[in-house]
């Protein structure tokens, strides 16, 4: 090994400054480990920039408000799931959580049509389920392969708003099919959101030709976790090497009472990149 191995083991990585883009707390409809609150002083404590906080039944607008009134010390943000629980791919959902102040939307998760295709269902996942009665998969595309109508509204909306437009759990065909019209409409922040996860599961090129477009790869801690471990970190390493650091962000994706909480869980995913080759 290289004489500097004993200065890359001592190394502490330090998220001081930074943001996390990708985090769950309760309340939510699958278990959590700690609330908003929770969530937003772990980051204050970690000296973070900001924190996203990221609902699948709700939008989170509103709950990122409140975490701003009760911590001055970082930025907190909120988006919109469109699940079924905010009625789908609905622009009237997406349009009023912009207009107050949502940051980002995400396509459909839990029950988008390819995830209920890998798990057998909505609502669930393999290390945890919502409690909730599955449903038909919600698609972006109609029976002619063609973007649905309401899609096209909301990206619209995303694009106005100048918001991030996050890719979530569709399948590999629909995430390329939505960017590239997503940037033909305007949209400037597109996160691939979990390339690596279970849903969508990309290969590396597919993630080329989607950076190429102008998207960015957002690997979270939760796809190399030990509850969920569908990669691990030097997989990740290495694609941030191949795809260039630029076009990358790292997110915890975290908020399961099985593992960390998201700044610590932050933390330990790039400790773990670092380790992993990253510098």
């Amino acid at each position: 090994r290289r004489k500097d191995d004993w200065t890359v083991n001592a190394t502490l990585i330090d998220v001081a400054g930074t943001v996390d883009l990708h985090c769950h707390p309760y309340p939510d409809l699958f278990p959590r480990l700690t609330d908003d609150v929770g969530v937003v002083q772990a980051a204050v404590d970690k000296g973070m920039t900001a924190v996203m906080i990221k609902c699948h039944h709700e939008s989170s607008v509103s709950r990122a408000y409140h975490m701003q009134k009760l911590f001055s010390e970082v930025r907190v943000f909120g988006g919109i799931v469109l699940n079924h629980a905010v009625g789908g791919i609905n622009p009237a959902a997406v349009d009023a959580a912009l207009r107050l102040g949502g940051k980002e939307v995400w396509m459909p998760t839990v029950d988008a049509a390819h995830h209920a295709e890998v798990h057998g269902g909505t609502g669930a996942y393999d290390a945890q389920a919502s409690g909730l009665t599955a449903r038909a998969g919600i698609a972006i595309v109609g029976d002619d392969g063609r973007i649905r109508p309401e899609v096209l509204d909301v990206l619209t909306l995303v694009a106005e708003h100048n918001a991030i437009l996050g890719t979530c759990h569709l399948s590999s065909r629909e995430i390329v099919t939505l960017v590239e019209e997503a940037r033909r409409r305007g949209v400037q922040k597109i996160l691939v959101t979990h390339p690596f996860f279970k849903v969508p599961n990309l290969d590396l090129d597919t993630l080329r030709h989607l950076i190429g477009l102008g998207a960015i790869a957002e690997f979270g801690y939760c796809t190399i976790s030990p509850m969920w471990a569908y990669a691990n970190p030097k997989r990740v390493a290495e694609a941030v090497q191949a795809l260039g650091s630029e076009h990358c962000v790292l997110v915890s994706d975290t908020g399961q009472r099985h593992n960390p909480v998201p700044a610590e869980a932050l933390r330990i995913f790039a400790q773990s990149l670092f380790e992993s080759g990253l510098d």
